[in-house]
């Protein structure tokens, strides 16, 4: 659910680019052995690059700390929107709110 919500909302982040498959190569990861040894069913990495995109609205700059400072704060919205989703009666807020939380994150990491 939390790469479905940030690709929706974090223009940086590519679903198309995630693989959830646990290769060979990846056995020794921490998100693997979190997995594996304590039972933590959704454990993530998440990738930047310092080359730039080849997708999005950000195709062909590079990326920088606003870039990456956006990305933090969709991810901690879409951790808020995930947390919502499955315990929506712990956390029964205006709908508006994370409209609110959008726009002031998007008027904080414009980039220019």
């Amino acid at each position: 659910a939390l790469p479905k919500i940030l690709s929706q909302t974090a223009p940086a982040f590519c679903m198309g680019s995630c693989s959830f498959v646990v290769e060979k190569s990846k056995e020794s990861t921490a998100r693997v052995v979190v997995w594996r040894e304590i039972g933590v069913q959704r454990s993530y990495t998440m990738e930047s690059t310092l080359c730039g995109c080849d997708q999005g609205k950000y195709k062909g700059l590079q990326i920088g700390t606003r870039e990456l400072e956006e990305m933090g704060a969709k991810f901690c919205v879409g951790l808020l929107r995930l947390k919502r989703m499955s315990s929506p009666l712990e956390y029964n807020l205006p709908s508006g709110l994370l409209d609110i939380e959008n726009e002031l994150i998007e008027s904080s990491c414009k980039v220019t």
